[in-house]
């Protein structure tokens, strides 16, 4: 069974299919790592839908963290450069002092890179996952994150991102589970 099961997960990798633009990103300091992939969904001229995953370890905080999460962007036709997201995450983990976490978050993004700078620009996020969506011994989660990036390539940007995360667990105080200024890459292909 266990054979037939590998045999039909090998099968369904080798099928040719149209791939959008997946990407991989690897951001780091001495103390944390967060790695992410991003597979697009669908594209069209309204915009992207996409699946993302992420991976977080923070040393200093004893954070291990993962995350799920489905995205919908898209660009204004009125200013070029700029993007809009909007979507939901889930979060998975563990932190210090052995509070377990699980929470549906809702995120908004933008990104700002105007064709005048050569490929510099902004970005942002902003999740929040309320008690009503906050589950084990966390009670809310808040996720910002702001950062510079530059494209080297079409398909290769170097970043610097600030990320900080918020959560309140029971009977304790509200705590930051990470926050860090983290340096890296996001590659696509």
């Amino acid at each position: 069974m266990l054979k037939k099961i590998g045999m039909a997960i090998l099968a369904s990798l080798l099928v040719s299919t149209h791939v959008y633009g997946d990407s991989l990103s690897l951001e780091f300091n001495d103390d944390s790592a967060q790695l992410g992939y991003s597979h697009i969904i669908h594209q069209d001229g309204y915009g992207t839908s996409s699946l993302n995953l992420r991976g977080l370890y923070n040393d200093d905080k004893e954070t291990k963290l993962g995350t799920l999460g489905l995205d919908f962007s898209g660009e204004p036709g009125h200013v070029p450069g700029l993007r809009f997201g909007i979507g939901g995450e889930l979060y998975g983990g563990t932190t210090n002092y052995h509070q377990d976490m699980l929470s549906l978050g809702v995120c908004g993004n933008a990104a700002f890179a105007p064709p005048t700078l050569g490929g510099l620009g902004v970005d942002g996020r902003v999740c929040y996952a309320p008690k009503i969506f906050s589950f084990m011994d966390l009670e809310r989660l808040l996720e910002t994150s702001v950062g510079l990036f530059y494209a080297v390539t079409p398909k290769i940007k170097i970043k610097a991102t600030y990320q900080n995360m918020d959560a309140d667990f029971e009977h304790q105080d509200s705590r930051h589970i990470d926050e860090a200024i983290r340096v890296g890459f996001t590659a696509q292909f």
